[in-house]
């Protein structure tokens, strides 16, 4: 949810220490800025009082010790979220961690386990506890739409994948049942062609789905790997040393090798490509003859292309792979003249 003054927080406290818990009551329920909308706060010592009030009212906060009588540490996270999982009835909600030591390690896993924030006790004031809220609220808002969103991608695949692939299998094999030699071969075509579409249909649709976590990817290594598997005949490829961004290297590897088979589709099979690194980023550049800056915005269209046997989604698929990402991507003249593509907001490995 995202905060207004118009609203009432429903706020659920777990803490067995009962002066933190009178500070923190305090600092939520009467030492608040105007602008924070006012909290009526639940306040239990036990985790399993924490379920039972979950399971019998409707909260947009929990606030979490990690010292706690049943277990300490990462351990009661780990049961509440555990205890969250397992039940039909309870919704997730955004997590924030209290604890009394201050451990940047404890504090960076705690948030890959599913908490948006960490707090340090005897560090926390109101100012801090009132933006802490507000920052959980708002990124627990964009992750659910980011989930409601990949939700609704995964459906649209799924009737792609199988309620047009199954008649379309269908048509395919019975092709070869007529006996007409001027009208056959056309219609095989086709049909060929309605394949390769609804192939990209699907990529593009679970490509698109927003990335969530990503890790290290040797750009170099990867590039290896997708150069294999493109037809690259006597094309030629070179990448930087070192270079290493953060990413979901299934996707990575689909953009790049998009990029690869654009390339040597509409350059040639003598074509050179070359990665290298930008200072936020990194660009994918060709040996060709460019892209004519009237159409640099018409090519990541989906159904643009100027191949008569391309699908046009190529590149737009590599446009929701980096917009999946969270990156930008644009295009310009590559040293030699050719087009060159250039992923930039992305976060390089130092």
């Amino acid at each position: 949810m995202s905060v207004s003054v118009d609203d009432t927080l429903q706020l659920l406290l777990v803490e067995d220490n009962p002066g933190d818990a009178t500070l923190f009551e305090h600092h939520l329920t009467t030492d608040r800025p105007e602008s924070f909308p006012p909290a009526t706060v639940t306040h239990v010592t036990r985790l399993d009082a924490a379920i039972e009030a979950r399971n019998e009212g409707d909260y947009d906060l929990v606030l979490l010790d990690l010292g706690l009588p049943e277990s300490t540490g990462l351990a009661t996270l780990d049961r509440y979220n555990a205890a969250v999982e397992d039940s039909d009835s309870l919704s997730a909600l955004p997590v924030i961690v209290l604890t009394g030591l201050k451990d940047d390690a404890t504090a960076v896993e705690a948030i890959e386990r599913g908490a948006q924030d960490y707090l340090v006790k005897d560090s926390v004031d109101a100012d801090v506890l009132h933006r802490t809220i507000r920052y959980a609220l708002e990124r627990h808002r964009q992750q659910q739409e980011l989930r409601r969103q990949n939700e609704r991608l995964e459906r649209f695949a799924h009737v792609v994948s199988h309620d047009l692939r199954n008649p379309l299998g269908v048509a395919q094999g019975r092709i070869e049942l007529i006996d007409d030699e001027e009208h056959a071969p056309i219609v095989a075509t086709n049909l060929d062609r309605m394949e390769a579409i609804i192939d990209d249909v699907l990529t593009l649709a679970r490509e698109g789905q927003a990335v969530e976590e990503t890790e290290p990817v040797d750009l170099e290594v990867l590039a290896a790997n997708c150069w294999a598997n493109v037809e690259t005949a006597g094309a030629a490829l070179s990448v930087a040393d070192g270079l290493v961004v953060h990413a979901d290297e299934g996707r990575l590897q689909q953009l790049l090798e998009n990029l690869l088979r654009n390339s040597i589709e509409h350059v040639g099979d003598d074509v050179s490509i070359t990665i290298g690194a930008l200072s936020d980023g990194f660009y994918v550049a060709d040996d060709g003859p460019g892209i004519d800056p009237d159409n640099r915005e018409e090519i990541f269209e989906a159904g643009y292309t100027t191949n008569p046997d391309g699908t046009g989604f190529g590149l737009n698929i590599v446009k929701e792979i980096a917009a999946a990402h969270g990156w930008d991507v644009a295009i310009a003249d590559s040293e030699d003249g050719g087009a060159r593509f250039e992923f930039t907001g992305v976060r390089l490995e130092m």
